[in-house]
């Protein structure tokens, strides 16, 4: 029996497969997919604790990263100010500052941890329930993997259900709400950049009568003489729109005409465009907790849990990875 047993072989599973790893510390992993290493958000990929860059440093990854010190911009009568909106918690992840931003994906980062540990994983498995008192995890295709400590890195919900012993308390905290927002993701290869500034820009338009707002990110490149520039668009939008599709796609439409009219020449630079929608984000907000160990030598790690002496605000990959720093203290 290995010591530990990972649940969920998405970013934060690998990442810690790999510290433990490092540490020459025996595990194995479980990964309800066929595939290790999914799960990086869409739009730009941004560290806001020096500490976090650290810690993926330290995993022998060679990426660089960039420090942003400038302050995001929205636009308010036809000109660009510092964003001062209310805006959601979803959207407060693009928008701080100073900030850290890979120069080039993290993909071939994530593929390189992910084939490192692909040995310990076994995946296609589906966790129905953890018996606690006896530390063994029982998956749907009726398959069983004991543990010494179990260390969690999917869905917090999931490892509720699975316990099937919960208090209420901690349910009660961890229930999502049902005013979830939607989200559309425009990608733009163009020839050049139409707006210079590193960080986000918030752009609004309307929609009928929605007051709606796509958030800009230029996405850095590891040359600056690179022909081809990317732009992500990201817009948050309500429930009673994600319901109908026709009526995301006019949203779409109706911002690629309102860029247009901003920003002259647009059509004539776009190379092509990528379209993700993401019908249902849950909220981001995190369970405050004192500890990782939810249940005795059952750990949570990942970004619905942050500890009460953390000082992370609005940064979902910047927690995964300080709860990751936090096992390996444990260990």
């Amino acid at each position: 029996m290995n010591n530990y047993l990972i649940i969920g072989g998405g970013v934060t599973g690998v990442l810690l497969a790999n510290v433990l790893e490092r540490r020459g510390i025996a595990f194995s992993g479980l990964e309800k997919t066929r595939q290790l290493g999914n799960g990086f958000s869409f739009g730009q990929v941004r560290l806001y604790q020096d500490k976090s860059v650290g810690i993926l440093k330290g995993l022998g990854h060679n990426i660089e990263w960039i420090k942003i010190d400038e302050q995001a911009r929205e636009r308010k009568k036809g000109e660009w100010v510092a964003a001062q909106s209310d805006f959601i918690d979803e959207e407060k992840a693009f928008l701080g500052a100073p900030y850290y931003c890979p120069t080039q994906s993290l993909h071939p980062m994530m593929e390189s941890a992910s084939e490192s540990v692909k040995p310990q994983f076994s995946t296609d498995k589906t966790v129905e329930q953890i018996d606690l008192e006896k530390k063994i995890v029982t998956c749907s295709d009726g398959s069983e993997h004991s543990y010494e400590r179990l260390a969690w890195c999917s869905d917090l919900n999931g490892l509720l259900k699975a316990v099937n012993r919960a208090s209420k308390s901690l349910t009660k905290k961890t229930k999502r709400n049902d005013d979830f927002q939607g989200a559309v993701h425009l990608e733009m290869e163009v020839r050049e950049t139409i707006f210079e500034f590193k960080n986000t820009v918030v752009f609004p338009f309307r929609y009928k009568d929605y007051k709606l707002r796509a958030l800009g990110i230029n996405k850095l490149q590891g040359h600056d003489d690179n022909p081809i520039k990317c732009i992500h668009w990201i817009v948050f939008i309500e429930r009673e729109l994600t319901e109908d599709r026709e009526e995301v796609a006019k949203v779409i439409r109706a911002l690629k005409r309102e860029l247009t009219k901003e920003f002259e020449g647009l059509k004539s630079l776009v190379i092509k465009e990528k379209i993700v929608f993401y019908p249902k984000l849950e909220s981001y907000t995190p369970l405050e907790a004192k500890r990782l160990e939810l249940f005795p030598d059952v750990f949570y790690v990942g970004p619905e849990v942050q500890l009460t002496d953390s000082t992370v605000q609005n940064s979902p990959l910047d927690l995964t990875l300080e709860n990751c720093q936090r096992f390996q203290e444990i260990v």
